[in-house]
């Protein structure tokens, strides 16, 4: 069995990594972790795929690769949107993030398969 290099990303970080650029792309600059949970489920038609904590980690090793950069949100930001409780971790996906989603689908093409979230991106690979 080939062993994932260091640079590749898991399974779930491809999906999560996509999900985001299918979010970006429909009109949203930035996302935070629980809507992007949502949409994910969603996407694959089912209840939210992953534990909280198994998508935070994901999300930090995506912000550690670069692929994805975060800021917090501000106390005037949480009261001019009306809510209560802590500020929101919001993220956006870099062009290195971006290059990873297509190098992902590069090499599930050359494997011969063909996973869903291929097809929530159609223009991927095309870039």
């Amino acid at each position: 069995m080939r062993r994932r290099e260091d640079t590749e990303l898991v399974p779930n970080e491809v999906k999560l990594l996509v999900t985001a650029i299918a979010v970006t792309t429909s009109g949203e600059p930035e996302f935070h972790g629980y809507a992007l949970a949502k949409e994910l489920a969603a996407l694959e038609g089912s209840q939210i795929p992953m534990s909280q904590s198994t998508l935070y980690r994901a999300l930090r090793r995506l912000e550690g690769r670069g692929a994805l950069e975060s800021r917090w949100e501000s106390i005037e930001e949480v009261a001019d949107a009306g809510r209560d409780g802590p500020p929101r971790r919001y993220y956006t996906v870099t062009a290195s993030g971006l290059a990873a989603a297509r190098a992902a689908a590069g090499r599930s093409e050359r494997m011969g398969s063909v996973p869903a979230w291929k097809s929530w991106v159609p223009n991927l690979q095309r870039g």
